[in-house]
């Protein structure tokens, strides 16, 4: 064979190996996804689960900003080729419920059709259908397209140094016990408005929702009280300060705090009531040409989703992943997670019943909640 022949049979296999690329390969998976959330183990246990050997490439961010800033540089390298080809090769990318409103109003992610046809999704609990479905502003609504698929949850809770607490001669359980004098400047909680304010509205038995805080004179006083608490707001650093003894309780996410707990023995872990705040994963599909449109599942997309909705799953993924089985978000807890919510800090199924995920709301209850938020850190 003479030179000229064999690169041209060598370009004819490379171009059939970028198109097999472009296209999706029934039997490869790409997934973009938070560091540590798929384990090893998890993703070999899956691999187990199919009929034949797939190849599976996941990417890992470092936070779930980092993976939204991701869906942000793909769309906007979307008429550079190669970076086109990388993107549109990416099965799931995983983002918080938080970031769907952006993400759908920048056009960063595809809806999906017929979740509904996907094993296992009528089994999850009704909670999901109602986060996802969303219409073309971000915005719930019944009538809207679903914009992802759940993989994981966790809750809002308080962690704190049981040994000062031991002097106090009590422990907390309710987010109003953030108010006691015992605690004054010794509090850690998260640099986040709707947080905070919304761990204070479920105190007051409100929803962490209201679309009019402000009409509350109760919140306005608890707020008053609370800024006297708290000694530090922050996002990334507020285990730090618990740990070092900057203060003696911290209020954050459960997939921080879990893994915390077997490592040091003087911290206890509870779920506040009457109930607490929600947050969840969820594999997305990201989009790079207008307009959007609902992208159909193939048969490995639709396993990988699979996978995470069986029972099987749910004990594994709620220890190897610092999170919550989708499953397991529901007032009756099914026969199979009785034993792992002995190993979890989990909120019981009353708690549950009044817990919320952070809704998207319009922008004069935004603006009263950032208004409420400057008032309570003036003169830190």
């Amino acid at each position: 064979m003479d030179r000229r022949r064999l690169l041209i049979g060598l370009m004819a296999i490379a171009a059939s190996q970028v198109a097999a690329c472009q296209s999706g390969s029934d039997d490869a998976l790409k997934i973009v996804a938070l560091k540590g959330v798929l384990s090893p183990q998890m993703l070999r246990d899956f691999k187990a689960s199919l009929p034949e050997a797939i190849a599976l490439q996941v990417r890992a961010q470092d936070s779930l900003a980092d993976l939204f800033q991701q869906l942000q540089l793909w769309r906007q390298s979307a008429p550079d080729t190669r970076a086109r080809r990388s993107f549109s090769s990416v099965n799931w990318a995983l983002l918080s419920d938080y970031w769907l409103l952006p993400a759908i109003q920048q056009g960063l992610i595809n809806p999906i059709s017929h979740l509904d046809a996907v094993a296992g999704w009528q089994t999850l609990p009704p909670i999901w259908s109602r986060l996802l479905q969303r219409d073309q502003q971000g915005l719930l609504a019944e009538s809207g397209l679903t914009w992802g698929a759940p993989y994981r949850w966790g809750h809002l809770m308080m962690v704190y140094d049981q040994r000062p607490f031991e002097q106090f001669g009590w422990e907390p359980t309710t987010w109003s016990d953030l108010l006691r004098p015992d605690l004054q400047r010794q509090i850690a909680l998260p640099e986040h408005p709707r947080l905070v304010l919304g761990i204070m509205l479920k105190a007051l038995n409100y929803s962490a929702n209201d679309p009019n805080p402000t009409g509350h004179d109760d919140l306005v006083s608890s707020l008053e009280s609370l800024r006297s608490q708290v000694k530090v707001y922050a996002t990334a650093t507020y285990l730090q300060s618990l740990v070092i003894g900057d203060v003696i309780l911290a209020v954050g996410w459960s997939n921080d705090i879990e893994p915390l707990l077997s490592r040091y023995r003087n911290l206890r872990a509870v779920a506040p009531l009457p109930g607490t705040l929600l947050s969840a994963d969820i594999w997305t599909k990201p989009q790079i040409t207008a307009p959007q449109s609902p992208i159909a599942l193939s048969p490995l997309e639709q396993a990988w989703l699979r996978y995470w909705w069986q029972p099987a799953a749910v004990t594994s993924m709620s220890l190897l992943s610092q999170g919550l089985s989708p499953l397991l978000l529901s007032a009756q807890v099914p026969d199979f997670a009785f034993d792992l919510a002995a190993r979890t800090v989990m909120p019981t199924p009353t708690q549950l019943e009044q817990s919320e995920f952070i809704e998207p709301l319009g922008d004069e209850a935004i603006a009263d909640y950032n208004n409420l938020w400057l008032e309570l850190r003036r003169s830190e």
